[in-house]
């Protein structure tokens, strides 16, 4: 059986996979991000955010996890699956293009505006999929996160800038044309796919503990004007599953 069902993907616009990081390779990963959040510095080449001042300041954000460590998260994005579930939504002209990590610190985790993926992103990425993976427990306990089924299918809507909403624009003045909302409730190494015009967001982290999710974001490289800064083939990602 495939990983994942295309056919209630595309008609949902996301769908939860179920258990796919081990727990070495979850508590690798949060000793990784753990050692980053400790430096005063980071390389600029995360492109690293944070949340809270002082000495609430915690890391929220990390990009380009994998251009910066090929070695370390090459094997352990095999490991989850994601080019096998690539290969099934898109083909074998998936290709990666982002990858990052969402670190909702506890306390100064900040809300995350309902958007849509496309609409954030400075280029079109066609046919482009996020394989969101919970490396904590994620639930509206710790700010969560969440979508609108079926929010995919009318394309790009209009975002709109909102002062309560500061790390982009916004989708909470539409967010009612959209139904019903689904809470992702997923244990720590279980993992979701949404499609890029996917309507989501999450709340504010005011629990004890830190929600932390990895997200690896696959397009078609195959259609006409697609273009990206980084791109890593299957056949390249599937080279490192030994490194």
């Amino acid at each position: 059986m495939s990983i994942v069902d295309a056919e209630k993907f595309r008609s949902a616009g996301f769908q939860e996979l179920g258990y796919r990081l081990s727990d070495d390779d979850r508590s690798r990963i949060l000793q990784y991000f753990d050692g980053l959040d400790a430096r005063d510095r980071i390389s600029p080449g995360f492109q690293a955010q944070y949340d809270g001042e002082g000495d609430e300041r915690r890391l929220r954000k990390l990009r380009r996890l994998l251009w910066n460590d090929r070695k370390f998260f090459g094997p352990i994005i095999n490991r989850l699956g994601a080019p096998d579930v690539a290969e099934a939504l898109i083909g074998p002209t998936a290709v990666v293009i982002l990858h990052a990590a969402f670190l909702k610190p506890a306390h100064v985790g900040t809300h995350v505006a309902p958007h849509q993926d496309q609409a954030l992103w400075k280029q079109e990425y066609p046919g482009a999929f996020s394989m969101w993976t919970a490396l904590t427990e994620v639930s509206p306990a710790n700010g969560g996160l969440h979508g609108y089924p079926g929010s995919h299918s009318g394309g790009v809507v209009q975002h709109a800038e909102d002062p309560e909403h500061p790390w982009h624009e916004s989708l909470a003045h539409v967010v009612e044309q959209f139904g019903d909302r689904h809470e992702f409730v997923l244990q720590p190494g279980e993992s979701a796919v949404w499609d890029r015009m996917f309507v989501h967001g999450s709340g504010p982290n005011e629990s004890e503990d830190d929600r932390r999710g990895m997200v690896v974001v696959f397009a078609d490289s195959a259609a006409e004007g697609f273009r990206a800064r980084d791109v890593m083939t299957l056949d390249e990602l599937r080279s490192l599953a030994d490194t």
